[in-house]
């Protein structure tokens, strides 16, 4: 008898995860509740995504950098299949998602044009985070200048968390050549996860999808469902909130 109520323990394990999932399907049609559902369904199938953008810049011989275009194609490609997918039609959701996926990205590469579609791509994001931390309205000089100060530290925290989360906790890359200023590189991007991890979850989310997974804001405002503005000022209050748990800790 305990070994059966084992077998069944170990069966229901197995099939929590479908069952999680079937309710974040339901979730993603209620308003209420779309945003969440639909931000773990994309961190859910992420991995998904980067696999079809790998298998094509592999299978067609392209040079390394365009896998990056091809994981924003991906991912784009997802985002759109989680909101068309009907899960009442019975059919698993990575077996619909992976056409889509196969033609996000198939349709974003034919458009490629060598190099310049990354550039574009990266001074595009580039030039959305330091516009949403642009300071408002008409100022007199001093004031600028301490604002420009801010900005300028808040800049510095957004890239610090671009070098973090690009790389494994293993990987030096961008590290200081010198121990001591190695060690207290480490320690200050501790500290900076640390507060990633305290942020609001809207602005947390903003965070890690923005500079862990690329995401445009435009994108980060379908899968939230606000608009790019709201993103942008989530960002620019996550950094600031960033800016001042670091500088209290100091």
């Amino acid at each position: 008898m305990a070994g059966a109520i084992g077998l069944v323990r170990g069966l229901s394990l197995l099939t929590w995860p479908e069952r999680e999932e079937a309710a974040l399907w339901r979730h993603l049609r209620d308003h209420a509740q779309a945003a969440t559902a639909r931000t773990r369904l994309f961190n859910r199938y992420v991995h998904l995504a980067r696999s079809v953008a790998r298998k094509h810049v592999r299978r067609n011989g392209m040079p390394e950098h365009v896998l990056d275009d091809a994981v924003q194609f991906a991912f784009k490609g997802l985002l759109e299949a989680i909101d068309r997918f009907d899960p009442e039609r019975g059919v698993p959701f990575a077996a619909f998602a992976r056409p889509r996926l196969n033609g996000a990205v198939l349709d974003g590469i034919g458009r490629l044009d060598e190099r310049g579609a990354q550039l574009r791509f990266r001074r595009r994001a580039e030039r959305e985070r330091l516009q949403s931390l642009m300071p408002a309205g008409d100022h007199d000089l001093p004031t600028a200048i301490a604002e420009l100060t801010e900005l300028i530290t808040e800049l510095a925290l957004g890239l610090m968390l671009d070098a973090e989360m690009r790389h494994g906790p293993n990987d030096v890359v961008g590290l200081p050549d010198n121990g001591f200023d190695r060690l207290a590189w480490r320690e200050m991007q501790g500290l900076l996860l640390e507060g990633v991890r305290q942020l609001p979850d809207l602005e947390q989310t903003v965070v890690r999808q923005h500079y862990e997974n690329d995401l445009l804001f435009s994108e980060i405002a379908t899968m939230l469902d606000l608009s790019r503005g709201r993103i942008s000022q989530l960002h620019k209050s996550a950094l600031a909130r960033l800016r001042k748990s670091m500088k209290a800790v100091r």
